[in-house]
């Protein structure tokens, strides 16, 4: 045998980040980072189940991706609720026959300081942020395993969890076992060709960030966190989506148990 033939052929680039045949769920999916995770899926091709607390919301997605020619499919759900993503995973198996994907993104950051932090808005966030994102990956990539055709698992970290910057104690805590999570599940998951990363944004501007804030404010924002990456601009929702689109294809097949950070360099500030 021929040494070449030891090594597969390069695949066409097309065919690299093209989602065809594949289906996702994002948690989240409906608004911000969610909402452009799902369109970039979409447009590659994968069928969407995503999730959001509000049905209006999820709806509104689910009908911009169809009037894409994509295939969306909205669900209200909360993630903080164990019977509620188990659900989810029940229904894009009943709708689209198995699960490729699932993309970790819904999340709750409730500014407070440590002296302050309650237990209920500890449970609150730990339950979504932590929790809720490990069960519905355990659902799905139980899922993944019984239908035998490997995986993809894309948790949503952030950069405060590695450098905090003050008033978000709960939300780093789950965020910094997120990043746990995912490597214990990289390296559990790989036997069954399920890859399990990470994506960890910086400071990304979305719409409802920014909603209530005048003109004036939101200028000084953005000059502000410009000021604190080093790249010089700011980043968006699109970027991290870009991000997830990565990871999810074909491109990223010998890649797990990595943490992909997009934030311009700003960690390194």
């Amino acid at each position: 045998m021929s040494h070449s033939k030891l090594f597969p052929d390069p695949e066409p680039i097309d065919h690299l980040l093209s989602l065809k045949g594949r289906h996702a769920v994002v948690t989240g999916g409906s608004r911000g980072l969610g909402e452009a995770i799902v369109m970039r899926l979409a447009e590659a091709g994968a069928s969407v189940l995503l999730t959001g607390r509000d049905l209006k919301s999820v709806q509104r997605v689910e009908t911009k991706v169809a009037e894409m020619g994509g295939t969306a499919l909205g669900v209200q759900a909360d993630v903080s609720r164990i019977e509620d993503s188990r659900k989810v995973i029940q229904q894009v198996l009943e709708r689209f026959g198995h699960i490729d994907i699932l993309v970790n993104n819904a999340a709750v950051f409730p500014g407070c300081e440590s002296v302050d932090v309650t237990e209920e808005l500890w449970d609150y966030t730990v339950d979504t942020d932590l929790k809720g994102a490990f069960f519905i990956a355990q659902f799905a990539a139980r899922a993944m395993i019984a239908a035998g055709r490997g995986g993809r698992i894309i948790n949503l970290l952030s950069i405060d969890a590695f450098r905090p910057t003050g008033a978000l104690v709960a939300y780093d805590a789950a965020k910094a076992g997120l990043w746990a999570v995912t490597q214990s599940m990289a390296k559990e998951l790989g036997p069954h060709r399920i890859r399990v990363n990470a994506v960890t944004p910086g400071s990304i501007p979305t719409l409802e960030r920014l909603a209530g804030l005048s003109t004036m404010q939101i200028d000084a924002l953005m000059r502000h966190v410009v000021q604190r990456i080093p790249l010089g601009q700011l980043g968006y929702p699109d970027d991290i989506a870009k991000a997830v689109l990565f990871l999810a294809s074909d491109m990223a097949n010998h890649i797990s148990g990595a943490r992909l950070t997009v934030d311009g360099a700003q960690l390194l500030r």
